[in-house]
């Protein structure tokens, strides 16, 4: 196969990174490859955790916690965003915090208690 001929490659080439767009995905054709099937599940599968919605102020609790270079091992962050820029906020210690590929990680969101300001007309 040549780079200058792409359109020769397919699935079975050995793609390995599953970080296909969904619209791509909706234009392969159905297959029978087990290992196309995999790749195709791994990426949906991405593309489900990259889809999760976040709101600043949102709490939220990391699967498995993250030692940063202070030495502190933190799960929990309180999530600050402005525009497309996401940083997290230690939920404990309040320090700002920056997480590499956080949408691509397993977190949930911690239920907590939102006060709205009453408004009177």
């Amino acid at each position: 196969m040549s780079s200058t001929n792409p359109t020769r490659l397919s699935e079975s080439a050995g793609p390995h990174e599953a970080e296909c767009p969904a619209d791509i995905l909706g234009l392969l054709t159905t297959t029978d490859s087990e290992y196309a099937l995999d790749w195709r599940r791994r990426c949906l599968a991405r593309l489900r955790l990259r889809s999760r919605a976040l709101r600043s102020g949102d709490r939220v609790r990391l699967a498995s916690p993250l030692r940063f270079t202070d030495g502190e091992t933190r799960d929990q962050f309180i999530v600050e965003k402005r525009g497309r820029t996401m940083r997290f906020r230690d939920a404990q210690g309040g320090s700002l915090c920056h997480i590499n590929h956080f949408m691509d990680r397993h977190w949930l969101i911690v239920p907590t208690t939102r006060v709205h300001k009453t408004v009177f007309g």
